[in-house]
């Protein structure tokens, strides 16, 4: 299998065990790969992207999302309130500074009874918890937050939503043990 398409498929089988979205915002979605691959599992629902960079101009032109929005996401609310049944977050979240902010856009941006799907690193992995400060998804600076799904799903439920699925999957980036061995590796070695 390709190791790109396996999350996306996982991602767009969680979502149609619950819903048959017609129109999805990824949100973070940079380039819209995920968008892409989802497109040819979910041909009758259209996708948007939304993100900061301009990737997203890019993606469109590539036609791999259907629209673009650029910014921040709790920003644009307003413009996207109620369009979506289904908002994702494929690590995203992690990068935000403001999580509660970017659920409350997501709750503005889906319809009722919309369906919101989160991604993040998992610190509470067996190898989040053995490589410690070690471990690649640590990712400092760019993740300012690790939230644990226990922490997530508070959020959520105090946000209104019902947590209706919560799926730990395996890492689908076959990098932990060779980034922990190198960041051991410069932490030893002279400077």
């Amino acid at each position: 299998r390709d190791l790109h398409s396996f999350p996306t498929r996982r991602s767009s089988d969680l979502a149609r065990r619950h819903a048959a979205p017609q129109a999805w915002l990824d949100v973070g979605t940079g380039y819209g790969h995920f968008c892409l691959i989802a497109r040819g599992i979910l041909p009758d629902t259209r996708f948007d992207g939304l993100d900061m960079g301009s990737s997203i101009e890019e993606a469109v032109k590539r036609g791999w999302v259907d629209h673009a929005y650029r910014g921040l996401f709790p920003d644009m609310v307003s413009e996207l309130a109620g369009r979506y049944d289904v908002v994702s977050m494929h690590h995203y979240l992690e990068h935000t500074r403001e999580p509660r902010a970017e659920l409350d856009a997501a709750d503005g941006a889906l319809k009722p009874g919309g369906h919101l799907l989160i991604e993040v690193p998992d610190p509470e992995s067996g190898f989040g918890r053995f490589f410690g400060k070690y471990w690649v998804p640590w990712l400092q600076p760019q993740h300012q937050q690790f939230l644990s799904v226990a922490h997530v799903s508070a959020a959520l439920e105090a946000q209104g939503f019902t947590v209706v699925e919560v799926e730990r999957g395996p890492a689908h980036q076959p990098v932990d043990i060779g980034g922990a061995i190198g960041m051991w590796t410069l932490s030893k070695a002279p400077p």
